[in-house]
């Protein structure tokens, strides 16, 4: 059985993109198959290499600027003929295609690649829609709403490429995003994380103890919309208001959006020895080694970008048993929130930011507690998901898989 993961964002070891596709490889290889994938043609030798990855794909997921009703058409034609090529190189029809990060021009694509080939048998479609119409929008945003109609476009003609609602299965990472396109498109969207790093089992006390010195954590790819210029200000006022308190900031600057804003961690490295910076990639196990230090993951990620996306970093805290603080209006941070090991930041500000943490400080061994008891509890669907495509890609149209598939719809991370 072929299967194909097709992501043009992934091009280099940093962000979530490169974690995704690393352990939907290592979960289907653990189900007996390979996986390779199509990337963006600015790929790295080394990702290129451990990821079995072909560089492909010439225009960035994130780099539309949505000027105009043709923007959108180029980039279909051009991501189109792009992945024709790269399948035709291939050499093989996949029967599982895995896309990890969808949006309506790569569902447009490859409508338009499948509605090429009438006589090969469609795939089984898995996808994640991890943001709406306009990446960089929430959806409801009155500026996103012009591009609702490709979005209902774009994923329209993927249902209708591969001819049965059985044979597309899509989930979203928060509820509320599922929920807006549930609303739009016409076939069913569930809810569960997308494939992130593989995390060890939690220790029943690595978050339980009460600390002197509590360790609060930002880490990530330092787009804008992370939050990172909050910091100058709020950490200063944390340092001074939390004499005990100790920071690491880990940032990935180089590629992302904010590659001006290094002068926020040149600033940030004056502040002292209770202020770790880091810049660059983190290894997978000096990543979960930062993880695992953290009493408190800040998440304070700009509500105009993410009120209805998810965060890999919110569901590899939830995993962990560590307490977030985050807005208010962002949806990934809800179930922290209603569970009780997350803090909501009422403004959007520096000082929105100071005072959410305190408040967290003042609480943390409660917070840490009862973020211990929800990590115990919450499963990671991600090879459940797997296991029916797998059964529905070998089984169609038998109803026993389908029927999987739906009750995986309902999953929640």
């Amino acid at each position: 059985m072929k299967t194909l993961i097709v992501d043009p964002a992934i091009h280099s070891r940093g962000g979530h993109h490169y974690a995704a596709i690393n352990r939907l490889q290592a979960e289907l290889a653990g189900l007996g198959l390979d996986a390779p994938c199509l990337g963006s043609i600015a790929a790295t030798p080394d990702v290129t290499r451990s990821l079995d990855c072909t560089a492909t794909f010439t225009g960035p997921v994130y780099g539309r600027d949505y000027a105009s009703p043709r923007e959108f058409e180029a980039r279909v034609a051009q991501t189109s003929r792009e992945l024709a090529r790269a399948l035709k190189r291939l050499g093989a029809w996949p029967d599982i295609l895995i896309l990890p990060c969808c949006d309506q021009v790569l569902a447009a694509s490859v409508a338009r690649v499948l509605g090429r080939h009438p006589l090969k048998p469609p795939p089984q479609v898995l996808m994640w829609q991890l943001y709406g119409p306009h990446h960089r929008l929430a959806p409801d945003d009155p500026a996103a709403i012009p591009f609702h109609q490709e979005a209902r476009r774009g994923f329209t003609a993927l249902l209708e490429a591969v001819g049965d609602r059985r044979r597309l299965v899509a989930f979203c990472e928060t509820e509320a995003m599922a929920a807006f396109y549930r609303a739009l498109l016409p076939f069913d969207v569930g809810v569960a994380p997308g494939a992130g790093i593989a995390l060890p089992s939690v220790p029943g006390d690595l978050h339980a103890d009460a600390t002197d010195h509590p360790h609060l954590t930002i880490a990530g790819f330092a787009n804008r919309s992370k939050g990172y210029r909050l910091l100058p200000e709020a950490i200063p006022a944390l340092l001074e208001r939390h004499a005990t308190s100790h920071f690491t900031v880990h940032g990935i600057v180089t590629g992302s959006d904010a590659e001006d804003d290094s002068w926020i961690f040149d600033d940030l490295e004056k502040l002292g020895p209770r202020v770790d910076i880091r810049r660059g990639v983190l290894s997978d196990e000096d990543y979960v080694d930062l993880l695992s230090s953290t009493d408190l993951l800040l998440l304070p990620y700009d509500p105009a970008s993410y009120k209805a996306r998810g965060s890999g970093m919110s569901n590899e805290a939830r995993r962990m048993g560590i307490p977030i603080v985050a807005p208010a209006e962002c949806a990934f941070a809800w179930p922290a929130f209603e569970k009780g090991h997350g803090v909501a930041m009422s403004r959007y500000s520096p000082a929105g930011l100071t005072e959410a943490t305190v408040d967290a400080l003042g609480r943390l061994d409660a917070l840490k507690a009862q973020a211990s008891a929800v990590a115990g509890t919450t499963p990671d669907p991600l090879r459940g998901i797997l296991e029916a495509t797998i059964d529905a890609a070998r089984a169609r149209p038998r109803h026993g898989a389908a029927q999987a598939l739906r009750r995986l719809l309902g999953a929640t991370p």
